[in-house]
């Protein structure tokens, strides 16, 4: 993994992308950090972020959970391609979310890093065909509790004509022995 002060710019540069290219999460007020095991968490304030009954909101919670993925998607990009920003699009094409019990304090999303073996079939899925997908899970905890669990498939696609047509839906064609 990248020194920490590297790592730490590396997220405040993409907590700045987030809220300029995805406006709407802007009122999450969220923050990017990494841990020394590889996670991406993902911090936000309750107050902005709270329903009728004073908990935490379900958007908001799943609005977070998907930008913690996406951040951690982006690391994986980053970490596999040398000039990621030019030639890689990340983003989530499903996910699937279980709230388990109301949040009532500041938000954090952990997302843990996928294993070496999901990294190593990422990379030769974007090496071989110019687009990879990853299985990315992220957690809420409340109170010492699990509050919520999210699964989102995430997608990288290379962009240019040396990889990938950008055609919507390729996950479901490509072969998964790869």
């Amino acid at each position: 993994m990248a020194s920490s002060s590297r790592t730490e710019m590396a997220l405040e540069e993409l907590e700045r992308l987030i809220a300029e290219e995805m406006p709407i999460t802007q009122h999450l007020e969220f923050s990017l950090a990494a841990d020394e095991e590889g996670r991406v968490r993902a911090s936000a304030p309750l107050q902005p972020n709270t329903n009728h009954m004073g908990s935490a909101f379900g958007g908001s919670l799943s609005m977070l959970a998907t930008v913690t993925g996406w951040a951690m998607m982006h690391q994986v990009v980053e970490d596999a391609v040398e000039d990621m920003k030019r030639r890689v699009e990340v983003m989530i094409q499903e996910s699937d979310i279980e709230y388990l019990r109301p949040v009532y304090e500041n938000i954090s999303v952990i997302c843990e890093r996928p294993d070496e073996d999901a990294l190593d079939r990422f990379q030769r899925m974007l090496d071989r065909w110019g687009r990879a997908r990853l299985e990315l899970k992220c957690k809420i905890d409340a109170a010492g509790e699990r509050a919520v669990t999210f699964i989102g498939q995430y997608v990288a696609m290379a962009k240019g004509e040396e990889h990938g047509d950008g055609a919507p839906g390729f996950c479901a064609q490509e072969p998964d022995n790869l």
